[in-house]
């Protein structure tokens, strides 16, 4: 089978049975991530694995690399491992099975331990409901700011599209790569380019940092969430007109809202490389950011490809409302864009410079009857205005 980018399960270990989770890339078909949590998703590991096929529907695996827990809950390479001879030494092997893969590992003295990752057997997504207007979607949004439960919105072009962050969507789900690869590179062009300083080991620069490549297009564990169900809607009905070629298809687009819950979700300290599935809510400052002020943006930092599952899982488990959303048709694109220009919002608002500039021109010509004011061009010498 195609392996997924990520799978679920347990690893038997000397201290006992733990949690794991498989995480691949893409564009390394032959590595994987297999990180554990201990007991209540406490402590963990992980091993950076090549993964070799063996002619008989499954794999061989050898150890490359060995991550362990720092004290923020996240897995780091230690500069030094006193029986790291011994651990290259082990081995390990996965065989197909329907959607699981099935095996185990071996020490050099002997030792085993089984090892099970499953495929999810079905595709789970959040309930939303369908609502008939533009105008249906305000009084939604009304009522939500009454009500005071759901307090954070995220817009999708179409109803079609699932809750998954940019990095997954890029087909990649190893957290401790991006970390520590991407972001190592993603630093020192951003300090080039900003002409500052960020401090390694500041939580609060990463999280800017974070932001900032979110923001200019750098796929990341990053969810965009904005404290506005406007802004969300902007988002949503941009995205859906400019891509009405592309999804002829596609009859809404969809807004989520976020409830106030899930901010207790978060730990103490949020750390991208944790070993147990986890999802946290971030608030980062716009340091070097007007997109992230002007959208009134928050964030959800998650390491699971399948959040929409996460969600609904907790939910049935606590007996909560974490997300809930709606989906309004894309026939009133146009009508929206024109009415939240009106309100404030639009390209150039949301994106400060001529790009944003230019998005808001183009909605413009979608409206029924365009009154978007500009600036006069200013006479040019030596050119003749033509009208």
């Amino acid at each position: 089978m195609q392996l997924p980018l990520q799978m679920h399960g347990f690893i038997d270990t000397p201290s006992g049975r733990v949690k794991a989770m498989l995480c691949r890339d893409e564009d390394r078909p032959k590595e994987a991530m297999i990180q554990w949590c201990g007991p209540n998703d406490g402590g963990g590991g992980g091993v950076l694995v090549e993964m070799s096929e063996n002619g008989k529907d499954g794999y061989e695996l050898r150890p490359l690399k060995f991550y362990q827990c720092d004290g923020g809950g996240g897995l780091f390479l230690p500069s030094n491992i006193p029986n790291i001879e011994e651990l290259r030494a082990y081995s390990g092997e996965l065989t197909q099975k329907d959607k699981a893969l099935v095996g185990a590992w071996y020490s050099p003295k002997g030792q085993r331990g089984d090892i099970t990752f499953a495929a999810p057997k079905k595709e789970v997504r959040l309930r939303s409901t369908k609502l008939k207007s533009w105008t249906a979607f305000k009084s939604w949004a009304s009522d939500k700011h009454q009500e005071g439960e759901f307090v954070n919105f995220r817009g999708h072009g179409s109803s079609r599209f699932s809750l998954s962050s940019t990095l997954h969507r890029a087909g990649r789900a190893r957290l401790e790569r991006f970390c520590y690869e991407t972001m190592a590179q993603f630093w020192g062009i951003a300090e080039a380019i900003l002409d500052m300083r960020f401090q390694r080991n500041d939580p609060d620069d990463f999280s800017v940092l974070l932001g900032l490549a979110q923001h200019h297009g750098l796929p990341t564990p990053l969810l965009d969430w904005t404290a506005s169900p406007y802004v969300a809607a902007f988002f949503a009905f941009s995205d859906a007109l400019e891509n009405l070629q592309n999804r002829q298809d596609h009859t809404h687009v969809r807004i989520f809202a976020l409830s106030r819950a899930v901010s207790g979700l978060a730990p103490p300290q949020v750390t991208l490389t944790s070993p147990a599935p986890n999802v946290s809510y971030l608030s980062i400052a716009p340091r070097k950011n007007p997109r992230l002020l002007a959208q009134q943006g928050r964030f959800l930092m998650t390491n699971m490809v399948d959040l929409e599952r996460m969600f609904c899982e907790i939910e049935k488990k606590n007996g909560i409302k974490l997300v809930t959303a709606v989906d309004v048709p894309i026939k009133f694109a146009a009508e929206a864009l024109e009415d939240l220009y009106f309100m404030g919002l639009s390209g150039a608002t949301m994106f400060p410079g001529l790009d944003g500039a230019c998005k808001m021109m183009r909605h413009a010509m979608a409206y029924k009857n365009s009154q978007v004011s500009v600036a006069p061009l200013p006479e040019v010498p030596g050119v003749t205005d033509a009208r």
